[in-house]
């Protein structure tokens, strides 16, 4: 993945999120604008900074995301995310559609409301990242 020189655009030409593969250095779960396409590569606006990267590597879809992502994590848990004795160890999380907050949560919600945000969103459970 490399940084692009195109500045971001004001319309996006799609939404993009990463697939497994290429986590660190996008969100999972997060939805960002495609504000350029070259071939096999898209221009993702990533914090505010366009960020080049392989439309292989990448989910596509037109529309903004309306809905929370589910994200399960995998591989070794980080320090930070472990629990303490007689703590359960949070093995899920989901995305924010508006400010790609994580969020924790019990159960299987049918809505979110976002703790940042504090705008509420459908989840979306028909796949998870």
């Amino acid at each position: 993945m490399a940084r692009s020189s195109t500045p971001p655009s004001s319309t996006p030409r799609g939404w993009a999120r990463c697939l497994d593969n290429v986590a660190d250095v996008l969100r999972r779960g997060a939805w960002y604008p495609i504000v350029d396409e070259a071939g096999d590569k898209v221009v993702l606006e990533v914090r505010k900074k366009p960020v080049r990267i392989s439309r292989m590597d990448v989910a596509v879809r037109e529309t903004p995301p309306d809905q929370w992502s589910v994200v399960i994590r995998t591989g070794v848990l980080r320090p930070t995310l472990g629990s303490r004795e007689g703590e359960q160890v949070t093995t899920t999380y989901a995305v924010c559609p508006h400010c790609h907050e994580r969020q924790d949560f019990g159960g299987r919600p049918a809505t979110l409301k976002c703790t940042r945000c504090k705008k509420e969103s459908k989840v979306d459970w028909s796949e998870t990242c």
